[in-house]
């Protein structure tokens, strides 16, 4: 049998993962808390993870611990998946999530296959746990934005939940939404590549 040649491209700039949950105020067009985790296996930056955050404090009814920043255990990964990858993502910009360095933060992660998938990021007194459930399908995205090419495995969820320092955000995923069908979903073997 003989194997037909690969195709090689260069130009990557991010591999890894990149889950994310947009909350909305239930029964409406709400944004209440967007929150995008990003696992970097490779980046131009190094490997490491960063999660970006912003929590309405009134409407998720988080008060004052409701979280706005970036965290991160490579700095650099933060900074640069801001720079690069939200520069045309107006849902993002504007809410003072790039307004101050990074949060150093420690992450841990626990899959239980289709019916589950658990984030928790720990910074100083501030814990940040994501939850994803019940995955709905499991397919590819192949897309063209600004300046790159990206390709991810999507895997769109029927829940999701955020919790800060054990309290449960206040808010509602939509379904279908986007191009992964939801707002809370599961993106792996995501890559970038400048075009």
């Amino acid at each position: 049998m003989v194997l037909p040649e690969p195709v090689i491209q260069r130009g990557i700039a991010i591999a890894g993962e990149n889950p994310m949950i947009v909350l909305y105020r239930p029964g409406s067009d709400d944004i209440v808390l967007l929150v995008s985790v990003w696992r970097a296996t490779y980046s131009r930056v190094g490997a490491g993870r960063a999660l970006l955050i912003w929590a309405d404090s009134t409407q998720t009814g988080l008060g004052t611990a409701a979280p706005t920043g970036m965290y991160a255990d490579n700095p650099e990964l933060a900074q640069y998946v801001w720079e690069h990858f939200y520069r045309d993502y107006d849902t993002i910009r504007g809410r003072g999530i790039e307004t101050g360095p990074p949060a150093p933060a420690r992450f841990t992660e626990v899959s239980g296959g289709d019916r589950f998938h658990r984030i928790t990021c720990v910074s100083a007194a501030t814990t940040i746990e994501l939850e994803w459930r019940d995955v709905l399908d499991t397919f590819q995205v192949q897309t063209r934005l600004t300046g790159y090419e990206t390709s991810a495995i999507a895997r769109p969820c029927a829940a999701a939940e955020v919790r800060v320092n054990g309290v449960p955000a206040r808010g509602e995923i939509h379904q279908p939404e986007g191009w992964f069908g939801s707002s809370a979903a599961l993106a792996f073997a995501e890559t970038w590549r400048e075009v």
